[in-house]
């Protein structure tokens, strides 16, 4: 039989039952077991007849038939869809694609299920639940279809009521959200429109839904913000998602842009709005502690780095110069020292001030300024020529010339100035910085309160004073460089040896004897003095338990120490270790310190002397004379011992002027209780000079130059029995 002949009468499931009935009777085959079959059959597609909607199609989608349940739901007669196309019950709900999509499935032979909205012949819509199952002829080609739908308008109505009352829901909660959330899409103009408002951060922003939604952001915000936007709006348009910072209406805000794909396609975006105000805020007080000294909110060493990069191209690329101006306040640990941290930072309070009411316009046409912490500023001149660099470092230490007030008290302070201008001081920030504190050191050295310009000379000056700090590091280290030599210290009325003085020499493997004026002070600069210092006091006092026990009990040994050292907070408690460890009593070890060392008599001086009196260790006062001389302070701390300096008995005793010194200082030591020792005596006319004032002892090479310990040894034993000059 034909495959499109007499389809009308299998228009439904039901009656293709009934045909097969008649067929089997009119062959008048019995067969109760295919009776069965067929009553089964029958049963399913009763049920099938009445629940489903069934419809055959030809291979253009012509309805070729229909059940009942069919026209029941569409409200269209048999007669009425049969032969028409199943286009006349679109609803025009679902694109051309879905139905391209449906066709490209069922043409090439595969099942194709879904839900579609239809139309009734009264206007009216109903959804169906669809499978189109293709038949195929012997070339696997579909030549009809066969749907079968289910009706589920009824679930549909309640799903559309379930969405509205979430959307309802979701609007109540959109709108109750802190942030500010919103939709975007492009309009046929193609202008970006809202199509979402939602947060009470829209609302503090302006951005009221009645008024703005469906409008144009280009129509919303003003132009800066509007070109803020356009880029990240395009580029999450195009699949991007953007997070960015913007400030609006006094606002910080944080703002997320995501794309929104519908079929592969971005056809909206979605923005999130956070307000982090607080929050910037914040992180721009830290920014500005991180970038700013918190004492004088100048900008720091990290400014000045970031400036001075900027600039430097700016200069290279204009032929211009960029002069760095290091301006150090000298002997400014002294006010710290003495009248406490309290003061100090309101004197570099008050210095800050001081730098930045200068006006600097005639000598550069821009300038900048900056605490490096201390009291370390930095003068930066944009573009100024040396002759006006000059003029500037003199303008700055005029102005220092001044005294601070503090408490109607007088604070004066003196500035010293490194200066490196690029591109000969340097051509890189690092490099200038750096060049001027070499700049800075030299000016220092040559006695503070002048400004010097960086040269390379000064480098090859600091490159030496590194490498003898390094080679003495190695030397404390070893042990094996370091030696001490003794000098003699002769009890003149006794003509006596009496005491011996520790005086440190270095003998380098390759570059041999190192005096102590060319590494004492680089051992000062770098804080290896007290290393230093630590290191002769014990070789001192082990070599001194030597010789009492060779039988010299009543030996004294000097030793010199330095201002950092003595001023060391550990270092009484170091002393006496040292002298347990040595098994050397207190009594039998003098301490020299110089005036200097004095000079600021603070509490901590004054407990630190009175310690060291207490354990029962002299104290002798060296190079008298030639410091800042305050006589208070031999009657305020408990010394024991003056030394004359020996650029006063050198020439004794022909110069009047030495005599006079000599002999005044002498007759000030004894009505003081205090012993007196002569340094530098080198021959028989100074010594009897120093006889007839009664000076009691002497050292210098008219009786012996420091001695290493073997022969320091071999001189105490040759005159231990008998008188040495």
């Amino acid at each position: 039989m034909d495959k499109d002949s007499n389809i009308n009468r299998f228009i439904t499931p039901t009656n293709l039952v009934s045909e097969l009935r008649r067929e089997l009777e009119h062959i008048s085959l019995d067969n109760t077991e295919i009776k069965e079959i067929l009553d089964e059959l029958s049963d399913l597609c009763y049920a099938l007849d009445h629940s489903s909607i069934v419809a055959v199609t030809d291979k253009r989608g012509i309805i070729l038939s229909v059940n009942d349940t069919f026209c029941q739901i569409s409200k269209y007669t048999r007669d009425e869809l049969v032969g028409k196309s199943h286009t006349m019950l679109k609803s025009g709900y679902h694109s051309e694609e879905f139905f391209e999509r449906m066709w490209r499935t069922i043409t090439s032979g595969n099942v194709w299920e879904g839900e579609v909205k239809n139309r009734a012949k009264d206007g009216s819509h109903y959804w169906v639940k669809t499978a189109i199952f293709p038949l195929t002829d012997e070339h696997g080609k579909p030549y009809k279809y066969i749907s079968v739908r289910t009706d589920i308008t009824e679930g549909k109505v309640y799903e559309g009521k379930v969405r509205e009352l979430l959307k309802n829901d979701f609007g109540q909660v959109m709108q109750s959200l802190d942030n500010f959330v919103f939709r975007l899409k492009i309009s046929q103009s193609n202008q970006y429109i809202f199509t979402l408002i939602a947060g009470k951060l829209a609302n503090e922003l302006g951005m009221i839904e009645k008024e703005h939604l469906h409008k144009a952001v280009i129509d919303i915000f003003p132009k800066d913000i509007y070109k803020k936007l356009l880029k990240p709006v395009k580029e999450t348009f195009n699949g991007v998602t953007n997070k960015f910072e913007l400030k609006y209406n006094n606002k910080y805000l944080y703002v997320t842009l995501s794309p929104f794909f519908r079929d592969g396609v971005v056809k909206e975006i979605v923005g999130s709005v956070s307000d982090i105000t607080d929050l910037k805020n914040s992180e721009l007080i830290v920014e500005h502690m991180a970038y700013h000294d918190s004492l004088t909110d100048l900008p720091n060493r990290r400014v000045l780095d970031k400036d001075l990069s900027h600039l430097l191209v700016d200069a290279k690329e204009l032929d211009k110069q960029v002069a760095v101006l290091l301006i150090d306040l000298d002997h400014f640990k002294r006010i710290n020292d003495t009248l406490g941290h309290a003061v100090g930072d309101y004197i570099l309070i008050m210095a800050a001030h001081r730098l930045q009411k200068m006006n600097l316009k005639q000598f550069a046409q821009d300038y900048s300024l900056y605490h490096l912490g201390g009291d370390e500023f930095v003068f930066v001149l944009h573009n100024s020529t040396e002759n006006n660099v000059q003029k500037v470092c003199e303008h700055i230490i005029k102005v220092f010339e001044s005294p601070f007030l503090y408490k109607q008290a007088d604070i004066h302070l003196k500035i010293t100035i490194g200066v490196s201008i690029y591109p000969s001081g340097g051509e890189n920030p690092e490099d200038l910085v750096k060049n001027c504190d070499i700049a800075l050191f030299a000016a220092k050295e040559k006695g503070r309160n002048m400004y010097l310009f960086y040269n390379s000379e000064m480098n090859e000056t600091l490159v030496n004073k590194l490498k003898i700090e390094n080679d003495l590091r190695k030397a404390l280290s070893l042990g094996n460089q370091l030696q001490l030599y003794f000098q003699p210290q002769l009890d003149i009325c006794k003509n006596q040896i009496v005491g011996l003085e520790a005086l440190i020499r270095w003998f380098h493997p390759e570059k041999g004897y190192i005096p102590p004026l060319d590494f004492i002070q680089v051992a000062e600069d770098s804080g290896l003095i007290i290393q230093l210092s630590d290191w002769v006091l014990k070789e001192a006092c082990a070599q001194l338990r030597k010789w009492q026990n060779q039988g010299h009990t009543n030996l004294r040994v000097s030793v010199n120490i330095a201002t950092k050292h003595f001023q060391h907070p550990g270092f009484v408690s170091d002393v006496t270790k040292i002298l347990a460890e040595a098994q050397v009593s207190p009594t039998m070890l003098e301490l020299e310190i110089t005036e200097n060392s004095l000079l600021d008599s603070t509490k901590s001086t004054i407990d630190t002397l009175k310690e060291i009196y207490d354990l029962g260790i002299k104290i002798a006062i060296d190079d008298f004379g030639t410091g800042y001389s305050s006589l208070s302070y031999l009657k305020k701390f408990p010394i024991s011992t003056l030394k004359i300096d020996q650029t006063f008995v050198y020439e004794l005793p022909e110069n009047n002027g030495d005599r006079a010194i000599v002999s005044s200082i002498i007759n000030l030591a004894h009505n003081l209780g205090l012993r007196v020792i002569a340094e530098g005596v080198e021959n028989k006319e100074a010594l009897h000079y120093l006889q007839q004032e009664n000076c009691d002892e002497m050292q210098g090479y008219y009786f012996s130059r420091p001695l290493p310990a073997e022969d320091a040894t071999a001189l105490l034993e040759k005159h231990s029995t008998k008188t040495c000059l």
